[in-house]
């Protein structure tokens, strides 16, 4: 079921990177990528999450990010963030932000919420042609116990 649901998320962001390209040079504002988790965290045995970022302010320097994380048993986490980008309409950028991480366990019958981390993304970013993202980096989760997960990161912006 893991590897099914992986092998969807991938071709669905690989469907949408073969839209046309942008030509007029605005920056793009929206974006949807799959984050793939090195190492697991004690709140959610998944391995990747599917998010949608906004990129806000008129110089395209700030990011909200909204994700979902299933570990498809019992729990779905939601990341949240908020990152700061360097040099926007270059190529090559450096992300960094703080977020926290919201989780919905059912177990025996009962639903649980809480919040069980803080998340601090620090994560190079490539983006070529105002279209395809990649990043690489470390989200470092603030938790017990703490925990730096590297992570790679492939998707369109549009």
């Amino acid at each position: 079921m893991k590897k099914v649901s992986a092998v969807l998320l991938l071709s669905m962001v690989a469907g949408i990177a073969l839209k046309g390209q942008n030509i007029s040079g605005e920056l793009s504002r929206n974006g949807v990528y799959a984050e793939f988790y090195v190492l697991r965290h004690d709140f959610s045995d998944g391995f990747v999450s599917l998010n949608y970022e906004r990129i806000v302010g008129k110089k395209g320097k700030s990011a909200i990010r909204a994700g979902i994380y299933p570990d498809f048993q019992s729990t779905i986490s939601f990341p949240l963030t908020y990152t700061r980008i360097t040099s926007p309409r270059s190529v090559h950028h450096f992300e960094y932000g703080l977020g926290a991480v919201i989780r919905i366990e059912r177990f025996e019958g009962n639903t649980y919420k809480d919040i069980p981390a803080i998340m601090i993304p620090i994560v190079y970013r490539y983006q070529k042609n105002n279209r395809l993202l990649f990043r690489a980096g470390v989200n470092v989760f603030l938790s017990w116990p703490r925990l730096p997960s590297p992570s790679i990161s492939i998707g369109y912006k549009f």
